[in-house]
């Protein structure tokens, strides 16, 4: 029997100075992530200028920790994990990894899945949350890819992940770890922010069920601390001349602050890897916002990467579309 091809899909994102431009301006051209005005030539044309224009800036941010962005050597050692786990429980899988934005891209995963006569395709997104921009994005490409590359075996996508019970163990697990952190005297003085990437607003008005897979997450979490704790809901991430949706991370962190929180530990609930997006928009960027405001500690749980749950995980969620 032919195996079955399962595709690690991600975001992707630039592994070296060189690469931001390009990646920006792949982002902005995908109608699915940013919804920008105009046809397919207008928004070709915008992702140009708006890549030229905010490169400078993000090559600084990527130089700033350490020159690329580690998701994609995440992102592969993660599909690694997966693979070695499911032929561990007896099933014949081929595993490929996917990005949307970045290298190897969704025409190699197709590619492998070929030469190795899959009989039947099963894409993992790495966002445990769905979303059209993110999720759907990638099926997206995924069967356009398949389809141009005549693979006509189907195709089964995993589109939600955000309340599978292994993935809320091993995220409350995370947030447990930070919390050692916490100091009993502390304990009334401390929040909770956890942080989503943000979404064009436009997005969440055609009826996009991120924002309440969010919550969905969240709660489940919350629910499964040893101890209650003050949370709330923030976002981050914005980009681009559209409306986003709220409240923004840096907005809540300062009203934190003026209403006498002192110590505060940020969970980046939507991701599953280290990426600009954590280790500069949090670790840099928001840690000097939250500094400034008077918060005294600032904390951050940690994402997946390759801890030892990851393939585990990631079996679970996979193992029941095999």
């Amino acid at each position: 029997m032919s195996p079955v091809g399962i595709v690690v899909a991600q975001l992707g994102g630039p592994e070296t100075l060189d690469d931001v431009e390009p990646f920006i301006r792949s982002i902005f051209a995908d109608p699915h992530l940013v919804p920008l005005p105009g046809g397919s030539r207008t928004r070709a044309a915008l992702s140009w200028s708006i890549a030229r224009a905010r490169a400078p800036r993000s090559r600084a941010n990527y130089a700033a920790i350490g020159g690329g962005s580690p998701l994609a050597a995440t992102t592969r050692v993660q599909a690694a994990a997966l693979e070695r786990e499911l032929i561990a429980r007896g099933h014949d899988v081929i595993v490929a990894v996917a990005q949307r934005h970045g290298r190897p891209d969704t025409a190699h995963a197709v590619e492998v899945l070929v030469d190795a006569n899959v009989e039947r395709v099963v894409m993992l997104p790495l966002f445990a949350q769905f979303s059209s921009a993110t999720t759907g994005s990638s099926e997206a490409e995924l069967r356009r890819v398949a389809h141009a590359r005549g693979l006509d075996a189907p195709i089964t996508v995993i589109r939600s992940w955000c309340d599978h019970p292994r993935y809320l163990d091993a995220q409350a697990g995370l947030v447990e770890e930070m919390l050692t952190e916490l100091a009993a005297v502390d304990r009334d003085r401390a929040l909770l922010v956890f942080s989503a990437h943000g979404l064009p607003l436009r997005v969440v008005d055609r009826g996009d069920p991120y924002p309440e897979e969010i919550e969905a997450s969240v709660a489940g979490v919350v629910a499964r601390l040893s101890q209650p704790i003050d949370h709330v809901i923030a976002f981050q991430s914005r980009a681009g001349p559209v409306r986003w949706i709220g409240p923004d991370v840096t907005d809540v962190v300062a009203a934190a602050a003026r209403s006498g929180r002192t110590w505060l530990g940020v969970v980046p609930i939507s991701f599953v890897s280290e990426h600009i997006e954590t280790t500069h928009e949090l670790d840099i960027a928001l840690a000097a916002t939250a500094a400034r405001a008077g918060v005294r500690q600032f904390h951050r749980s940690r994402c997946f990467d390759d801890d030892p749950v990851v393939g585990p995980m990631l079996a679970d969620i996979t193992e029941a579309h095999l």
